[in-house]
C-alpha cells in the first residue's frame, strides 16, 4: 500500500508539471517509479504516457504537422524493435537498474547540453528512432524529440509532439506486447495510478503561471539524482 501511495505521488507530480510546462512526464515519473519498484516501468508508464498525451491534444488537433508526426513515428517503430532486443538481453534486476539509470542520465545530459541540429524530416525521424529505443527500455522518450524541436515555438511544436507521444507510446506498447513483455498486471498497475494522474491534471492549471522557467533545470536535476541512485543500486 505504501508503494502504491508513493507511486501515485510520483504520477501526481509528473502530470501536474507536464500540464504546467508541456514537458517531462516520463522524465519525472519513470526514475521515481523505478526507485519504488521496477514493476512500474516501462509498460505502466507508457500506458499513462499514452493517456496524458491524448488528453493534452485537446483543441490543437488542427495544428498538427502530420508529415513530422509520420517521420517521427516511422523512426519510433525502428527504435522500439531495437529496444525490445536490448530489453530481452537484460538478465536481472540490477542490470536493468544500471541500464535504466545510465539511459536516464544520458537523456538528462542531452537535455542540459542544448545540442542543436538542423530541423527537417530526416532529423525528426532520427530523433523518433532514439526516442523509441529509449522509451521501450525505460518509458522515457522525450529528450531526443526535445533536442530536435528546440528551435520551434511551443505553439508549432506542441500539437505534433503530443500526437507523436500518443502514437509513439502505442507503438512501443504494441511491440512490447507482441514480444511478450506486456501483462495484465501492467494494466492493473496503470489503472491503480490513475488517481495520481487525475489529481495532477486538476492541479496543473494552478501551477502553469507560477512555475519559473528555471524550474526545468530543477526537474532535470531531480531526474539526474534518480538516475545516479539507480546506477548505484545497479552496481551495489
Amino acid at each position: 500500500m505504501t508503494a502504491l501511495l508513493l507511486a501515485n505521488g510520483a504520477i501526481f507530480i509528473a502530470t501536474a508539471v507536464q500540464y504546467a510546462l508541456g514537458i517531462a512526464f516520463g522524465l519525472i515519473a519513470a526514475p521515481l517509479l523505478a526507485l519504488i519498484s521496477i514493476a512500474f516501468v516501462p509498460v505502466p508508464v507508457l500506458m499513462l504516457t499514452f493517456v496524458t498525451a491524448l488528453i493534452s491534444l485537446g483543441s490543437e488537433w488542427s495544428k498538427i504537422h502530420w508529415n513530422e508526426v509520420w517521420s517521427a513515428v516511422g523512426g519510433r517503430v525502428i527504435g522500439s524493435i531495437i529496444g525490445v532486443a536490448v530489453l530481452s538481453a537484460i538478465p536481472d534486476e540490477k542490470t536493468f537498474m544500471l541500464v535504466f539509470g545510465t539511459t536516464i542520465a544520458l537523456a538528462v545530459a542531452i537535455s542540459l547540453g542544448g545540442f542543436r541540429i538542423p530541423f527537417n524530416l530526416f532529423s525528426v525521424g532520427t530523433a523518433g528512432m532514439f526516442s523509441g529505443l529509449s522509451a521501450t527500455i525505460t518509458s522515457v522518450g522525450g529528450p531526443p524529440m526535445a533536442v530536435v524541436y528546440q528551435r520551434r515555438s511551443a505553439a508549432e511544436a506542441r500539437p505534433s509532439l503530443q500526437t507523436y507521444f500518443a502514437m509513439g507510446a502505442f507503438v512501443s506498447l504494441f511491440v512490447l506486447s507482441v514480444s511478450g513483455h506486456v501483462h495484465s498486471s501492467d494494466l492493473a498497475l496503470a489503472v491503480a495510478l490513475l488517481p495520481g494522474l487525475a489529481a495532477g491534471y486538476l492541479t496543473g492549471p494552478f501551477l502553469r503561471h507560477r512555475i519559473d522557467r528555471g524550474f526545468r533545470i530543477l526537474l532535470l536535476a531531480s531526474a539526474a539524482i534518480s538516475a545516479c541512485l539507480l546506477i548505484w543500486r545497479g552496481l551495489s
